[in-house]
Formats: structure tokens, C-alpha cells, sequence
């Protein structure tokens, strides 16, 4: 058996002799030589020192400490890199070498790019409100910089880019832009830096500086008070359309908030009369009792395999939720109307119809919470286990707890009770 011996590259700091080299103030720049397969290279660096007081790869006099230091931390980057390179080193040429230990490896990485490949995910897993966040969130960031690398992203960016955004008129969707952006970042972060190893690509974090403020929103702003869904139950639609927005809102209500994207795709009843599905957004499980006013309406639309046959009418759940905030849209405008109408009736001075300017389904889920809390007085807790949120200070305790689905029920028939009370 023969040993096998393996020639390392070399890394040693240098000044290059010769009057050529030395600058009009008397100094010259200290460079890293490096020697690889019996060839030599030099790296420049950024420190600059005069002939006299460099030997042996240290300097002496004035300075020396720091510039010591700032030599060792070049000679222990480039040994790294070298490592991190591993077998690849062997078929290289010292040139080759020198530009891959030499650049700056953050500068190259592109963040649009990285952001367009975590789009495309997105797109295969078939995750139709992310692909359309995202894919806002890319647009405006090209438009802003149509060339981002990580090492470009500082506090300083992130913060011209939300008042660009401002600037131009996107209001409600700056923070969950800058939300993307931080997941992105994140992402990059960890496909690019391995600390175990020493291997940290990307080194810059501007998310500790910046902050991401998002709106305060009351939940008296997205909900309806019992005497406006009891308007909005009594309408009359005028349109297939707004039949179905009132439809699908109520029966969101009547299940305790779920999404679009869940309620088109809700399994049918089992034999207990109950609707067991995981949420779409969280993944939390759920088992509901079916209670009449919501199967009246999910037999409107009864399904052969999923509880609504809609999912054949519209391409995918974005689509079906257009349809439902647009209905939703036109019946604030016609109870609105009517109700303005009885206001001037009346000459009522300064009249202001009460319904409000804009719901959408999202307000289904928080119409159903703020009833349950402040109309039904269900404690906080059970509102919360009704709506699927985890505790997070609760979170081992909630793995020792079978929860009884009675409490749900009995909240939900609270809540709809008080709903259709005449």
C-alpha cells in the first residue's frame, strides 16, 4: 500500500518589491500569495503599508496590530473557501483558484432570481394565494430595482422600498410585501449559510433593524354587528351572483369561519352529521356539527363527492372568492341605498346609511368571533379552541388535552341562535 500524500495550496501575505509597486505616498498594498500545483497567484487586499515595515508576511511600527489582524482574517477567509472547495481544488489552476476564494460569493447571489425559484414552488404545490403575494411582491421589487443581490438588502433598502410602495398607492399590501420579503430572505439564508461549517454566504440581516409594522385593524372594522347581518340575511338578491355571496357568507358564519378555499372544498356530512376537515391555512383539524341552517344551504349546491358542487365551476378557490366579494360588494351597495333612502324619507339631518361601504368573506370568521364574545359572552379561551388558534404558551398542555367538540357545538348553536332570533 502507498501513502497518498495531498499537496495543499499555500496562503501567505506578501508586498511585491519594486518602485512600480509602491504608491506616491510611500506605501504599498500587502497582497495574499497564493501557490497551488506549484503555480502562484496574488490576491489584493485593502491594506497598504510601507516597504520598510513588512517582513515575513507581518508588519511592524505604527498600526502593526491592526493590520496583523485584517492579514489574518484574509488568510483565514481564503483557507476556508479553499477547504470548503474540497475535491474540486485538484483539477483547478491557481488562477481558477484565485477567483473562486477571492469574490465575494454574497454579491452573487441573486435575490430576484432566488425569489422567482421560490415563486415557481410555490406554483407546483399549488398554493394559489401565496403565487399571487408573491408574485405582487416580485413585480414591485423589479420595478423598484430590477437587479437585487442578498448583499444589496440593508435596513436602508428595505426601508426606501416600503415608501417607494407607499409612494406609488399601495396602501393595505405594503406589509404583507415586506412580510414576503422577509420569508424570501429567510429562505436564502438558510439554503446559502451553513454555521455548523463555517460556510455563512449571506452574512447581512436587515430584518434586526427593520421592523415590520403591520396596521392595527379593530375588529368592529370587519364586522358585522347582529343588527347589520340581520339586514344582510333579510336582503333579497337581485343577481345569481349575490345569492351566492349571501349564501356562501352565511354558511362560512354557520361553520365557524372557514376560508374560500376550504369551504369549496369541504368533504360531506359523515353519518354523525358532522363536517371533519383539516383548515387549508393552518393545517389545524376540525369536527363540526352540521346544524340546519347550514345544511338548508349546502343543499342548495349539494355535491356528489364534496359537500358544495362548485369546485366545477371555477377554476381554482381565487376565483370562486372573486365571485363571493364581488356579490358581497353589490349588496352593501343596494342595502346601502335602501337604507338612505329611508334616511332622507325621514330628513334625517346629515344622513349616513349603517351598513358598511365593503365586506368580504373574510369577515365571516371575525363576524362569527365578535358575536360569539361580546353578544353570546363565550369565554375568550373557547372562542379561540372554536376557531382552530393555538396557544403557544399552552402548546404541551394541548398535547395532553382530548378536546370535547361538545363545547364547540354549543357555542356555535349560541352564536346562531342569537343570529336568527326574531
Amino acid at each position: 500500500m502507498h501513502d497518498i500524500y495531498v499537496i495543499m495550496a499555500t496562503f501567505r501575505a506578501v508586498i511585491l518589491k519594486g518602485k512600480i509597486h509602491v504608491k506616491d505616498d510611500l506605501t504599498t498594498n500587502i497582497k495574499i500569495r497564493v501557490t497551488h500545483n506549484r503555480k502562484t497567484e496574488y490576491c489584493g487586499t485593502d491594506l497598504y503599508i510601507n516597504p520598510d515595515y513588512f517582513k515575513n508576511g507581518y508588519a511592524s511600527g505604527n498600526n502593526a496590530d491592526f493590520i496583523n489582524m485584517r492579514i489574518l482574517d484574509y488568510l483565514n477567509l481564503y483557507h476556508r473557501r479553499y477547504l470548503d472547495l474540497g475535491n474540486m481544488t485538484a483539477a483547478m489552476t491557481v488562477k481558477e483558484l484565485k477567483k473562486e476564494i477571492s469574490h465575494d460569493k454574497t454579491e452573487s447571489i441573486d435575490f430576484i432570481k432566488f425569489a422567482e425559484e421560490y415563486l415557481a414552488g410555490l406554483k407546483l404545490d399549488g398554493r394559489q394565494g401565496s403565487v399571487r403575494a408573491v408574485r405582487g411582491f416580485i413585480s414591485n421589487l423589479k420595478a423598484y430595482r430590477p437587479k437585487v443581490q442578498f448583499a444589496n438588502i440593508n435596513s436602508q433598502f428595505l426601508q426606501g422600498f416600503e415608501a417607494w410602495m407607499k409612494r406609488k398607492g399601495i396602501r393595505n399590501g405594503v406589509q404583507s410585501y415586506m412580510a414576503r420579503f422577509r420569508v424570501i430572505f429567510n429562505l436564502g439564508r438558510e439554503r446559502y449559510n451553513d454555521e455548523d461549517r463555517g460556510i455563512v454566504l449571506i452574512a447581512n440581516y436587515p430584518f434586526k433593524k427593520y421592523r415590520i409594522v403591520a396596521p392595527v385593524v379593530k375588529a368592529r372594522e370587519n364586522s358585522l354587528t347582529i343588527t347589520q347581518l340581520r339586514k344582510f340575511i333579510n336582503y333579497k338578491p337581485v343577481t345569481q351572483r349575490e345569492a351566492l355571496a349571501q349564501d356562501m357568507f352565511m354558511l362560512m358564519i354557520y361553520l365557524i369561519g372557514p376560508n374560500s378555499k376550504d369551504i369549496i372544498s369541504l368533504p360531506k356530512a359523515d353519518r354523525n352529521k358532522r363536517i371533519i376537515y383539516n383548515r387549508s391555512k393552518t393545517g389545524h383539524a376540525f369536527s363540526l356539527k352540521f346544524e340546519p341552517e347550514a345544511e338548508s344551504i349546502a343543499s342548495r349546491y349539494s355535491g356528489t363527492i364534496k359537500l358544495l358542487n362548485l369546485a366545477a365551476a371555477y377554476s381554482d378557490y381565487l376565483n370562486f372568492q372573486k365571485a363571493i366579494n364581488i356579490g358581497l360588494q353589490s349588496i352593501c351597495n343596494n342595502i346601502r341605498e335602501n337604507e338612505m333612502k329611508i334616511l332622507l324619507k325621514v330628513k334625517t339631518q346629515n344622513p349616513q346609511p349603517d351598513f358598511p361601504v365593503k365586506i368580504t368573506s373574510n369577515w365571516a370568521r371575525h363576524t362569527w368571533a365578535t358575536i360569539a364574545r361580546n353578544d353570546c359572552r363565550i369565554p375568550k379561551d373557547d372562542v379561540a379552541l372554536c376557531l382552530g388558534h393555538q396557544d403557544t404558551d399552552n402548546r404541551v398542555t394541548d398535547m395532553y388535552i382530548k378536546y370535547d367538540y361538545s363545547i364547540i357545538d354549543e357555542a356555535n348553536r349560541k352564536v346562531i341562535d342569537i343570529i336568527t332570533k326574531t
